[in-house]
């Protein structure tokens, strides 16, 4: 009997005084939501071809079978600050959502444009040039990405498109490196503000969405 009562409150015992604690369930984080893409920070390649000409992002002023346009004994010159594309007389598209903010003619590297470009990584502009804007399009004009607003221009054997990108907002330097400089100065020293425009638009361009083939 006693043995009994004994094995009896053991069991009340043990029911009273819990164990040790078992591990905790861990609670996983929920899944952030991804990140909205911004249509505006997406650009493409002006032209729909893009084979280097002749001057890339730093080159030296020279054309095309090596005769030198410009240099100073210094060596303090302002370098090929975009990069030069092979063409015919063609559309020139805009690389991305903007405004024109510049048009300049040369007598004979035809016309010069610029484009302003909000975006999420702040003002990008870029820079056209060998071309002439189509009718309807001048300073303060609205672009779409991809849409036409110029043309190539024609310069014989030499007809090419000169394409930059600056990262910052406008100021009279954004015209830089796309004719040879007339002072010797250098400054502000190359490339300031300037991007090698090819790695820039590779870097930005809209992501290709995924096509999904039904199966058989």
């Amino acid at each position: 009997m006693v043995l009994r009562n004994f094995v009896v409150l053991g069991a009340v015992w043990a029911i009273l005084i819990p164990g040790p604690p078992g591990p905790q369930a861990v609670e996983e984080p929920a899944p952030q939501p991804a990140p909205v893409a911004n249509p505006a920070d997406f650009f493409q390649y002006p032209l729909p071809t893009w084979e280097p000409h002749c001057l890339g992002f730093g080159s030296e002023w020279r054309i095309c079978n090596g005769t030198v346009l410009r240099a100073c004994a210094s060596g303090a010159i302002w370098l090929h600050t975009g990069t030069d594309i092979q063409t015919g007389i063609q559309l020139v598209m805009a690389a991305a959502d903007g405004v024109i903010i510049g048009y300049l003619v040369d007598p004979t590297f035809r016309g010069g444009v610029l484009i302003k470009h909000p975006t999420s990584e702040g003002v990008v502009i870029t820079q056209y040039w060998h071309v002439w804007l189509r009718p309807g399009f001048g300073v303060g004009t609205p672009v779409t990405r991809g849409q036409a607003f110029a043309d190539i221009a024609n310069m014989g054997e030499r007809t090419h498109l000169h394409f930059a990108v600056y990262r910052g907002d406008y100021e009279p330097h954004a015209w830089n490196g796309a004719l040879p400089p007339t002072s010797c100065s250098g400054f502000p020293a190359f490339p300031f503000n300037f991007v090698e425009p090819t790695a820039f638009i590779k870097s930005h361009l809209e992501p290709a969405v995924p096509v999904h083939k039904r199966g058989k």
